[in-house]
């Protein structure tokens, strides 16, 4: 045989082979990549209507996909983590309370199984980014012992966006503590870098390292948007915020950039599964924790206009938050899917779509299997959903078909106003960039292996997410401690007219719910503060302190 027949002979080779590898990867287990955003409000998306802060990345990838138009998560940071990674309610874990701090020795308890634990079970590599804040008292509490092979990023609530110290008042003084960490390493060498870029160049780097014919799981658990320290709680690269001079209020500009590098970062993951062969057999979920706060300790200046409430509320502004979801096998999609979902329904539904069986879950699981719903656009296998119960602040929220009961109030009743657009007056006139979507690199990257949705046909998806409500004959339902409240969320999606007293006998049914579930409620751990937790005591970092503990260790 010549010489050029052998090489004919090679390169038809070299083709099969990569043939083959095309053809297991796109058949075989799908790589699983969740980005979490941190306190964004329903308002802060362009998908929904807004035209305040632009993400042509995050709304080219729900365009393309479902727009989750009823989905719901939990009103604060730790007790939404908790649902999602063990797909059960909070209150069957005790987790259901006031965010952990990173002096509480609490944390999710350690006989629950998480969604890496599964996932890993059906042979994948599991890697945790940016923000853990479900315990950190023990290292059998972090994540490389809770199922994640990797974990990058910090362990408690927040840090500050640029130095990783967080700053935390006690009684009798105020304690400053690094929490960035590789693994269970300190990593000081990335202090000055970004924290929405540093979390981002993580995420690209794993996957170029990643061997695409292994399924990944990646949990991007971003920092942004939620508030820092007291004295710089926003924080961004000065040059994105040049660019939001469209916005005249100095702290809602500093947030729109901060949600501006979240959209960049949404781009640059794609991008680097469209790069490394990985994105025509992905999934990929974006959603908020919870809406975002603006009033209180944590205000970050995000809108969840025109719902609601706010974090830490029952009301939709607290639970009802930004979520999509994009793969390549979806039918009928693009679509804006009005189904009730919550974010306990991701475990069952993710290990499905990973080859599992969600039949072989714990009894006691509450997340029910969407997988066909989102896949082949049938009817949600959700028709209720518990919001939350706080036994302590005496505060519940229950949502059964169009009917939703809230109980209690927040914040002394702060929390449960309408906080309007922030913005109306604040906001210089921009048109919604639909060119800038379609050119984004979120859509360059999908267009290599699927259709891309028209402009004609984002504007008919915006126009079905976007929310609107009368604001005429509101008699709505003023909170009190113990007071309900019942709205038919399908004619009042904004929870303006109060209906408990024209349909007494739908808030006893509800009632009766909310009882049967109170029966099975977990108490949740006090909120305390540990002083042996002190930084100062471990190099000034943030460290799980009850390793060292000789005395009084139960947690």
């Amino acid at each position: 045989m010549g010489s050029r027949s052998v090489a004919c002979v090679l390169v038809i080779a070299a083709l099969i082979a990569r043939l083959g590898d095309a053809i297991s990867t796109s058949t075989g287990q799908p790589h699983i990549i969740f980005i979490l955003a941190d306190d964004m409000g329903w308002n802060d998306v362009g998908f929904h209507g807004s035209n305040q802060i632009p993400t042509p990345n995050i709304d080219a990838l729900c365009y393309n996909g479902v727009i989750l138009n009823n989905y719901y998560a939990q009103p604060v940071c730790t007790p939404s983590r908790a649902a999602l990674l063990t797909g059960k309610y909070p209150i069957r874990t005790g987790m259901q309370g006031s965010p952990l701090n990173n002096l509480d020795p609490a944390g999710l308890p350690l006989n629950e199984k998480l969604l890496p634990e599964y996932l890993r079970d059906l042979g994948y590599t599991t890697h945790a980014i940016g923000k853990w804040h479900l315990g950190m008292a023990r290292t059998t509490q972090l994540p490389t012992y809770r199922g994640f092979d990797s974990h990058f990023g910090y362990r408690g609530g927040y840090t500050s966006y640029y130095d990783y110290v967080l700053q935390q008042s006690t009684d009798n003084e105020d304690l400053f503590g690094f929490d960035l960490y590789r693994n269970l390493t300190a990593s000081w060498s990335d202090v000055g870098t970004y924290a929405t870029d540093l979390y981002t160049r993580e995420a690209v780097s794993m996957i170029n390292d990643h061997d695409p014919r292994v399924p990944l799981f990646m949990y991007l658990a971003h920092l942004a948007t939620h508030a820092g320290n007291e004295g710089k709680p926003l924080e961004a690269p000065q040059e994105t915020v040049q660019k939001m001079a469209h916005v005249v209020d100095a702290n809602r500009r500093t947030y729109a950039a901060m949600v501006s590098k979240l959209d960049e970062s949404v781009g640059k993951v794609v991008q680097a599964l469209k790069n490394h062969q990985m994105l025509d057999n992905s999934i990929i979920i974006f959603q908020s924790d919870n809406g975002a706060p603006m009033v209180g300790e944590y205000k970050n200046w995000g809108s969840n206009w025109p719902l609601r409430g706010m974090k830490d509320t029952m009301w939709e502004g607290g639970v009802k938050v930004p979520a999509c979801m994009w793969n390549n096998q979806l039918r009928g999609a693009p679509r804006v899917s009005y189904d009730l979902m919550h974010i306990t329904d991701w475990l069952p539904t993710l290990v499905t779509a990973a080859g599992g069986f969600s039949t072989s879950l714990p009894y006691d699981t509450d997340g029910l299997d969407q997988w066909s719903s989102l896949l082949d656009n049938t009817l949600s296998a959700r028709s209720e959903v518990l919001l939350n119960i706080d036994e302590k602040k005496r505060t519940a929220g229950f949502r059964r078909g169009s009917w939703k009961l809230v109980i209690g109030q927040s914040g002394n009743g702060d929390y449960d106003h309408y906080f309007g657009e922030d913005g109306t007056r604040n906001i210089r006139f921009v048109a919604y960039d639909f060119y800038g979507i379609s050119n984004s690199d979120v859509s360059r990257a999908l267009s290599t292996v699927s259709r891309i949705t028209t402009q004609h046909e984002m504007a008919v998806l915006r126009d079905s997410a976007t929310v609107r409500c009368s604001w005429r004959n509101v008699s709505t339902c003023e909170t009190a401690p113990g007071k309900s409240c019942l709205f038919d969320m399908d004619s009042d999606p904004c929870e303006q007219r109060d209906l408990s007293r024209i349909y007494p006998h739908i808030v006893r049914e509800m009632k009766r719910s909310l009882v049967y579930y109170k029966g099975r409620l977990v108490p949740q751990k006090p909120r305390k503060q540990d002083y042996r937790a002190n930084p100062s005591r471990f190099n000034y970092t943030y460290h799980p302190w009850l390793d060292h503990c000789l005395v009084n260790c139960d947690t």
